[in-house]
């Protein structure tokens, strides 16, 4: 369920990220991120459920994930 009184206004912009709380369902997620496409056809952007960090390539190399 939505809360009102935490509605925004969203202007997606190429290379935006979205990130909504921990938990939030996956078909919301899915939802915002249709919806963030429909508002601007084109504009490419992504919704991230959850804390989102940076990783050193020591801490990819070490989970098995090498940048090409």
């Amino acid at each position: 369920m939505i809360d009102i009184d935490q509605l925004r206004k969203l202007s997606p912009q190429d290379g935006d990220v979205f990130i909504v709380p921990a938990g939030t369902d996956h078909q919301d997620a899915r939802d915002l991120a249709e919806a963030l496409h429909m508002a601007k056809p084109g504009v490419k952007c992504v919704v991230i459920s959850g804390d989102l960090k940076r990783l050193s390539t020591a801490d990819m190399n070490a989970a098995g994930w090498y940048r090409a």
